[in-house]
């Protein structure tokens, strides 16, 4: 008997046989427009076959390509059926970004999901301008600082699960950190506390990160199985891990009169008011799934990097040897130089968003060509961080290596604005929660460096592979650990 996993296999082969029609249709379509130097790839299916399954190599492969075709700092290609032009010079992208957020909107192909994934993140328009009224004040600096408290509370409760696990050998950094962040949101944002990390429940986690998985694979899929009436759930499990988001986000909701400072009460105050009710379990959902796997993973990749650098590591110790026990303000951390190149070192090369896709409302020209409305167009902005000609002029030519110096300068930190928050977005759009995702990372980093030594990565270099959100390890990323001599 087959299993649930070999049907949806065998559904998703026959369902990618019966879009040839429909991809067909969009090459046709496309065949007479001003083109850009083009990725060789299948004349129908395009390029889609070298991104591997699920299109887990994308980031790398638009990375690769951008060396080969993006000389002009644009060039196209074929994924499967649809053309994408892909932008990955600073200059071509700033002209793009800067004609957001009406001008330019977010790609088309996100709505392929929106059944089971819209929030502020994939919203336009009215939505959006509604939403971000909403959500972008409790996030600022100063909510932030009024949230310290609560944070600490989940810092000092990863520094005793750290305590726990260290006597087995390795941290499964790859399975804490999830939670952390996690009940870091709940806390903060949602103001209701899940103990996450003392429970080990992982439930809410591997729902985000099995949510983000139907996205990807609705993103990439050239037949929209999720229309067809008793089709969806074969392929993939989206709908129904939506459905636990919406029960879970029902409960917030019975608890958020509790807490009348959380994000949550205020969108409950906003209901049927400038929020339909669906709206309002959207971004209670949107809360937990954008403010967990983009945080969590970043920050694994920053430990990952400090124990391949014992030295490094040391550095940073010593840096943050003198921070408090308690709770520590935003201008403490602010205060590390060594911990500040740290983050954004990381962020720059394992960033939450590691490629954008949008489409312009209207005509826009690029190095000459005309590009119609809808056109797909993807800003490679990992590639840009990592060899557009404008990033090597402020940080250095040796862009593919991992040195957090590139940061530093005479007087200390040097932020080369707008690079050091390109990973989070740009201009209006920028990610609402970037100053919550700085803050919890580096106190997680400083506390944990400040108590533990993580032992030198003996292994070889973990792996990338794309996911909605990220790059993510291969591999879990698992450290040995012992206390830090005082």
């Amino acid at each position: 008997m087959q299993t649930l996993a070999e049907r949806r296999t065998v559904l998703a082969a026959a369902l990618a046989g019966a879009g040839v029609s429909l991809l067909a249709i969009r090459w046709l379509r496309s065949a007479k427009v001003e083109r850009f130097r083009q990725v060789p790839g299948h004349w129908l299916l395009g390029v889609l076959s070298q991104l591997g399954p699920g299109a887990k190599f994308i980031t790398q492969k638009i990375e690769e390509w951008s060396l080969m075709y993006g000389q002009e700092g644009v060039f196209e290609m074929n994924l499967a059926g649809n053309r994408s032009v892909v932008v990955c010079s600073w200059e071509q992208a700033h002209h793009i970004l800067s004609r957001r957020p009406f001008k330019v909107t977010r790609g088309s192909k996100i709505q392929n999901a929106s059944d089971i994934f819209a929030f502020l993140f994939t919203s336009e328009g009215e939505r959006w301008k509604r939403e971000r009224r909403v959500l972008a004040p409790p996030f600022n600096s100063k909510s932030v600082e009024s949230h310290i408290p609560a944070i600490e509370e989940v810092a000092q409760q990863l520094l005793m699960e750290i305590t726990k696990d260290a006597p087995k050998g390795k941290v499964d950094f790859s399975a804490l950190l999830p939670l952390y962040s996690a009940e870091v949101v709940c806390k903060t944002a949602l103001g209701q506390e899940l103990q996450l990390l003392e429970t080990r429940n992982a439930e809410i986690t591997s729902d985000i990160k099995r949510l983000f998985q139907a996205v990807q694979l609705r993103y990439f899929s050239p037949v929209p199985y999720w229309k067809i009436p008793g089709l969806a759930w074969l392929i993939d499990n989206g709908a129904e891990i939506s459905r636990r988001f919406d029960r879970r986000s029902e409960e917030i909701l019975k608890n958020a009169s509790r807490s009348r400072k959380s994000i949550a009460q205020k969108l409950m105050d906003m209901d049927g008011d400038r929020f339909t009710h669906k709206e309002l379990l959207e971004n209670i959902t949107g809360l937990f799934v954008a403010g967990t796997d983009t945080t969590s993973l970043t920050t694994c990749w920053a430990f990952y990097h400090l124990a391949r650098d014992p030295e490094f590591q040391t550095k940073v110790a010593e840096e943050v040897r003198s921070l408090p026990d308690h709770e520590v303000s935003s201008a403490q951390l602010d205060s590390f130089p060594l911990l500040q190149a740290l983050w954004l070192e990381t962020l720059r090369c394992h960033g939450p968003l590691t490629f954008m896709e949008l489409e312009p409302t209207e005509q826009v020209t690029l190095v000459g060509r005309k590009l119609p409305v809808g056109t797909t167009i993807l800003l490679a902005l990992r590639s840009i961080l990592r060899n557009d000609p404008e990033v090597k002029k402020e940080l250095g030519d040796d862009l593919h290596d991992f040195r957090p110096s590139r940061w530093l300068g005479p007087e200390g930190l040097n932020r080369h604005a707008p690079f050091d928050a390109l990973p989070y977005g740009y201009g209006p759009r920028i990610c609402v929660g970037m100053r919550l995702a700085d803050y919890e990372a580096r106190l997680a980093i400083a506390k944990v460096v400040q108590r533990f030594v993580l032992e030198k990565w003996d292994r070889p270099p973990l792996i990338e592979t794309m996911s909605t959100v990220g790059n993510q390890p291969e591999e879990p990323v698992s450290i040995g650990v012992r206390l830090r001599s005082t």
